[in-house]
């Protein structure tokens, strides 16, 4: 009996000797385990936190492409609009401007007649102010 409860002994201390390390070990894997989930987790949650602010960055692009387009079909619209008024215009100018070189109708040029412009000898009078009609600015200005 003496033998066999040496033997136990014998047995567990050499258990405690081969089985502790292995216990050391075994927490310092858990330990080490436990540290790489937490920075998993981490990174994780920081994907998820850059994920999300590049579908708000995505969602802002995308409704400034939006608004750039609406501005483009206006701009689009006011440049149609512009080279009608244009053409309008143009119409117009030839219009005045064939009117202009036709003569003027005979009732017009009666209504505005007048013989400062019919007369020629009327036409090509002197004017009716002197020639001296500004002082100079001499001894008769200091009379005044």
């Amino acid at each position: 009996m003496k033998y066999a409860i040496i033997a136990a002994i014998t047995v567990a201390a050499l258990w405690f000797l081969v089985a502790a390390p292995r216990i050391d070990l075994a927490e310092l894997n858990h330990s080490i385990a436990t540290e790489r989930v937490a920075a998993l987790e981490l990174l994780d949650e920081q994907r998820i936190n850059l994920i999300q602010y590049q579908q708000l960055q995505i969602l802002e692009i995308t409704e400034n492409e939006r608004r750039n387009r609406e501005l483009l079909q206006t701009i689009a619209g006011q440049g149609r609009a512009q080279s009608r008024a244009l053409e309008e215009l143009k119409r117009n100018d030839e219009t005045i401007a064939d009117y202009l070189r036709s003569a003027v109708p005979a009732d017009i040029g009666r209504l505005y007649q007048r013989t400062e412009t019919t007369d020629p000898g009327t036409y090509r009078q002197s004017p009716s102010v002197p020639a001296d009609a500004v002082r100079s600015a001499g001894a008769g200005a200091v009379a005044d």
